[in-house]
């Protein structure tokens, strides 16, 4: 058995006041195969993925995919999707739209200090090795920080990770409560799986970050299901912890138990995730992307026990920031006149985060920040949905059937009936040969002849 797991990635991008309007202008690209005639902006994308408006946010997912590796290029596409709408925005009015890959941004209604930018994960765990072992993952999502904070300023102060401000409980349904991990049972897939939604994520432009995030916590998940981690001591406070690590450059992280005891972060992620994922890899066949996770995951552990944070500084993107904003101002960036030290670094971190400034790229260059995938990769990405995946029916779908639905999903479409409708299904994941791709479209086709014959006449 591999060690693939069905993943996906949702980046909500600021975009100040033009959410809607850069989500039209990236429709007139020809990207959207298919919106509903509702005018809520909401469209299904070339390459199986979602683009939205949220909140006043401008949002896009990837579609499903089955590896890290694979979605390192589907969130790298995101990016690529929202500088192209910032584009075509800026072709038809001049004006030009930055969209920040950010984590927390100022409230524009100035009725709170910060808002959020979100950035969720989702994964597919097979829900009956998963259910009522949902505490076994909440202090990995808490102390992981360390490895894949996103980095930034809190009133003024660089955080590992700005998003710990958010959290107000460690589950809940609605994200509105600011979770740590949403628990609704909401999987997109068959009965027997359940999506494992992670809403207080971030969004970091290293690719690295995001590779050994997703690797790592999908291999928690296995983990935790395959019995490899079947206890881990509680945290005596989840969310205070959360902040007392975010807010702490030193490195010397411990955390408080529930027994009263205290432990380093390093440690208790050494003693009871760690020894858990090598026993998984034991057991499962484990791909060289997978033998690559692994390597790096305690190679990194490693420096970060030692305090070698300037090890880390082309790989981890809290310490990229921090060496890149915080040690080289100057070198890096052009501060605006008039600004104060202060402001200088907080908006190097807006520049360093616009997916429609070219700084980033210059950074990788200039200072041999690590990546993952290739130009070919990100732009297949782009183009289509991964080869096989659920992604290439629904795109499918809506290239033959556009005028005759009603609405799609992740897994149904809807199909117009008079003045109703009509679901049909498609909750499977694997197997989407392109025999079985279609065969369900002409299995669609033959469901709408059939109503279409029963329509009474005119």
């Amino acid at each position: 058995m591999s060690l693939e797991m069905w993943m996906g990635a949702e980046q909500e991008f600021a975009a100040g006041g033009q959410p809607v309007h850069l989500f039209e202008a990236l429709g007139r690209r020809g990207v959207f195969v298919f919106r509903p005639a509702d005018n809520i902006p909401r469209a299904h994308l070339r390459n199986g993925g979602v683009c939205y408006v949220h909140s006043n946010l401008f949002e896009v997912c990837t579609p499903e995919c089955r590896n890290p590796l694979q979605l390192v290029a589907y969130e790298k596409a995101c990016e690529a999707y929202a500088r192209l709408s910032s584009w075509a925005h800026e072709e038809q009015t001049g004006e030009r739209v930055h969209l920040y890959k950010t984590n927390i941004a100022s409230d524009p209604k100035g009725e709170v200090e910060y808002t959020t930018v979100g950035a969720h994960e989702n994964y597919l765990v097979e829900r009956r090795g998963w259910e009522g072992k949902e505490r076994l993952l909440v202090p990995y999502l808490v102390l992981r920080q360390v490895l894949f904070g996103a980095g930034g300023y809190v009133r003024g102060d660089y955080w590992i990770s700005p998003r710990a401000i958010f959290p107000k409980t460690v589950y809940s349904e609605t994200s509105s409560d600011y979770p740590i991990m949403s628990v609704r049972d909401e999987p997109h897939a068959g009965e027997g799986l359940f999506r494992v939604h992670v809403v207080n994520g971030e969004g970091a432009r290293s690719e690295y970050t995001t590779f050994l995030k997703f690797s790592t916590t999908s291999y928690v998940l296995q983990a935790i299901q395959g019995g490899h981690i079947e206890d881990v001591p509680d945290l005596a406070d989840p969310i205070s912890a959360g902040i007392e690590i975010a807010g702490d450059l030193g490195g010397d992280w411990s955390v408080k138990l529930s027994d009263g005891g205290r432990i380093k972060v390093t440690d208790y992620l050494n003693a009871y995730y760690l020894e858990g994922l090598e026993d998984l890899f034991s057991e499962r066949e484990a791909g060289e992307h997978d033998k690559t996770a692994l390597r790096e995951l305690k190679w990194t552990l490693a420096k970060l026990d030692q305090g070698l944070f300037e090890d880390l500084e082309t790989s981890l993107e809290w310490t990229i920031k921090l060496s890149v904003i915080e040690r080289g101002l100057q070198e890096n960036f052009s501060p605006e006149e008039g600004l104060d030290k202060q402001s200088q670094k907080e908006a190097a971190a807006y520049q360093y985060t616009a997916v429609t400034e070219p700084l980033f790229d210059e950074l990788v260059d200039r200072r041999g920040i690590r990546t993952i995938a290739s130009e070919g990769e990100v732009e297949g990405a782009f183009m289509g949905p991964p080869d096989g995946s659920r992604g290439e029916l629904r795109v499918s779908v809506a290239k033959n059937f556009g005028e005759a639905m009603h609405s799609l999903s992740w897994s149904y479409v809807k199909l117009k009936r008079g003045r109703g409708h009509v679901q049909y299904d498609f909750p499977e994941l694997e197997g989407w040969t392109q025999e079985k791709v279609l065969w369900t479209l002409s299995d669609i086709s033959s469901m709408i002849e059939l109503m279409r014959a029963r329509e009474p006449a005119k």
